[in-house]
C-alpha cells in the first residue's frame, strides 16, 4: 500500500514565501525549505519540477500579497500618492522582504516591476490630474514618479533614510507635482 501524502505543494509555497519574506532568495533553497517543515528535500521535487519551478509559483503569490494587502492600504486620499507611501512603508516594515523582490533581482524583475506599474497605472485612471493623459504620457510619467519613489523605498530598506511619514509625504506630493510638469 502506498504512503498517503502529508506535505503538500500548498505547504511548500507557504513555507518558501515565509523564507523569502525572512531571509530574501539566499535562503530560497531546497535544503533551506525542507529544514524549515522538518522533511526531506523529496516532496518539494515530487509538487514542483524544479525550483525554478517553485519561484514562478511563488511570484504568483507575492503578486497577490502585493495587490491585496500591501497597496490595498489606505493611507491618503490622492490614489497616486497613497501607493507610493504604501510602497514606502513596505520597504519600512519588511526589509527584508522589499529587498529580495526589489533589489537582489532573483525574480523575473520585469514581472516585479509591472506589479507596481499596473497598480500605479491604474490609480492614474483614479485622478483627475493624470485621467485625461495618453497612455504614453501615463507611461512617462510614473517611469519618472516611480524612479524617485523606488530610490526613496530603497534608501529606507537598507536604513540610509529615515522614515518620517509626514516628510515623506511632502517629498511624494513634490515628486508628482514635479513629474506632471515634465509631461
Amino acid at each position: 500500500m502506498a504512503r498517503k501524502k502529508t506535505i503538500m505543494k500548498s505547504s511548500i509555497l507557504d513555507t518558501a514565501y515565509e523564507v523569502v519574506k525572512a531571509e530574501g532568495f539566499d535562503g530560497f533553497t531546497a535544503r533551506n525549505i525542507a529544514k524549515e517543515m522538518n522533511c526531506s528535500t523529496q516532496p518539494i521535487y515530487l509538487e514542483f519540477k524544479n525550483m525554478d519551478d517553485l519561484k514562478r509559483e511563488l511570484l504568483v503569490r507575492i503578486k497577490a500579497h502585493l495587490t491585496e494587502t500591501i497597496y490595498a492600504q489606505e493611507r491618503m486620499e490622492k490614489p497616486i500618492l497613497n501607493d507610493a507611501l504604501n510602497y514606502l512603508h513596505f520597504a519600512k516594515e519588511e526589509p527584508v522582504f522589499f529587498k529580495a523582490l526589489y533589489l537582489e533581482n532573483r525574480l523575473d524583475a520585469k514581472q516585479i516591476y509591472a506589479i507596481s506599474h499596473d497598480v500605479v497605472l491604474d490609480s492614474f485612471e483614479k485622478e483627475d490630474e493624470t485621467k485625461g493623459l495618453q497612455k504614453s504620457e501615463k507611461e512617462k510619467l510614473f517611469a519618472l514618479l516611480w524612479a524617485s519613489v523606488h530610490g526613496a523605498a530603497s534608501l529606507i530598506a537598507q536604513d540610509l533614510i529615515p522614515f518620517n511619514e509626514e516628510e515623506l509625504t511632502k517629498y511624494l506630493k513634490q515628486s508628482l507635482k514635479g513629474c506632471l510638469k515634465v509631461i
